[in-house]
């Protein structure tokens, strides 16, 4: 990122503090991470029994999805509330309390969702990741770079449309990629990454302090929804990697991951 172009070569780690940085999709699997609050949503919905998640770009595309399946539960949030006629909102903390063995999920998020159906029509491989599952997703993302001989990309969505720096992202980014080179220590990592990396392990000790210190989180905490800040902020509480599926239907669809 910056002044370097990642060439995708397998075994090389990269990091975009914005989605909107030049790297290389196609040759890449990404990792999309929006800490607060969609990739830890997604993954709190498959930690509770889920059995998949649909990602929807916008809300109205989530209402489309839901009359197609109407067995799914509908969840997003518009302006980080439940949208009308929706069953739940975009609430990871919330949803850690369910239990949704055996359900399906349709989401829509402001911004996480919308940058992994952008990213979803480029790379050949993309994944899930948060604070929650940082080791998880990391050690995912390896394996299927190795599988398949891809580089690792680990995209921030940050905010309004994807243009602004966000810490929290950057934090969840950069926890994602101390897990993978401390898994993988061959791994070649951009400065971008390292940076990340580094921003990360300082923060490290406090973790929860850094990420509720970001402006998202006093926007959440100031509408009611700091349980759902603090809930985001633990590392490693899941084993969950969420991977997406392509269906002959053209839906998104995150499962977890399960290696070969």
């Amino acid at each position: 990122m910056g002044q370097e172009t990642s060439s995708g070569s397998a075994g090389r780690i990269d990091v975009a503090l914005l989605p909107g940085q030049r790297f290389d999709a196609a040759h890449n699997v990404c990792v999309i991470v929006d800490v607060l609050r969609a990739s830890s949503s997604i993954v709190t919905l498959l930690e509770r029994g889920c059995s998949s998640v649909v990602a929807a770009p916008t809300v109205d595309r989530a209402r489309q999805l839901r009359s197609g399946l109407p067995d799914h539960l509908l969840c997003g949030e518009e302006r980080g509330l439940p949208p009308h006629g929706f069953d739940y909102g975009n609430s990871p903390s919330e949803f850690s309390r369910l239990d949704l063995s055996g359900r399906s999920a349709i989401l829509a998020t402001a911004n996480g969702t919308r940058v992994l159906a952008a990213i979803a029509a480029e790379s050949p491989a993309v994944l899930v990741g948060a604070l929650l599952n940082r080791t998880a997703v990391a050690r995912a993302a390896i394996d299927i770079a190795r599988q398949r001989g891809l580089g690792i990309a680990i995209v921030s969505s940050a905010a309004h449309g994807g243009g602004t720096f966000v810490l929290e992202d950057a934090l969840g980014a950069g926890a994602i990629a101390e897990a993978a080179l401390s898994h993988e220590p061959s791994l070649e990592a951009s400065d971008a990454a390292r940076f990340a990396r580094d921003a990360f392990t300082v923060a490290a000790a406090d973790i929860a302090g850094a990420v509720r210190s970001a402006y998202h989180s006093q926007e959440l905490i100031d509408e009611g929804l700091g349980e759902d800040v603090a809930y985001c902020a633990q590392l490693d509480v899941s084993g969950i990697a969420p991977v997406l599926e392509r269906t002959e239907d053209g839906l998104l669809r995150l499962r977890p991951y399960r290696p070969a």
